[in-house]
């Protein structure tokens, strides 16, 4: 086997073409939770990995509704019409959801903010573990 061969075959390559995608990337669960970000998630959570791992995704984009009931994010009424929340559970169910537009209020610098994304989300399974991608775009670059 050719050394190229070798090296991409590591598992420390595959984390650095996961940190090399310019978009947030974030491995789910079908609960919400976050098991898994890229290099531009963190940038875009102001938060490390560590800090993120096991964290519900409206929890940690900040979303104005995840502290809106006792469950947090995937609970409130306006969770119903997340589309992140959405395509995670059509993800979760087995539906490749790709690039659907989402309008999401957040918490930007201690401020209720309106933020365009484009939203992806993808089923995948390793070994006998079912997971979901979801990548996030923003509109407003």
């Amino acid at each position: 086997m050719s050394r190229l061969n070798v090296q991409f075959l590591d598992q420390g390559f595959h984390r650095v073409l996961f940190d090399a995608v310019p978009a947030p990337v974030f491995v789910m669960d079908k609960n919400l939770r976050i098991l898994d970000c890229s290099l531009a998630a963190t940038r875009l959570t102001g938060k490390s990995r560590r800090l993120v791992k096991q964290r519900r995704s409206g929890e940690v984009l900040r979303c104005i509704h995840a502290a809106e009931t006792k469950g947090g994010c995937g609970y409130a009424p306006a969770c119903r019409d997340c589309v992140v929340y959405q395509c995670i559970r059509a993800a979760s169910r087995g539906r490749r959801v790709v690039r659907r537009q989402a309008r999401m209020e957040l918490v930007s610098r201690g401020r209720p903010a309106v933020v365009n994304l484009r939203v992806s989300c993808q089923p995948f399974t390793y070994g006998r573990s079912a997971f979901i991608l979801l990548i996030l775009e923003g509109l407003n670059d």
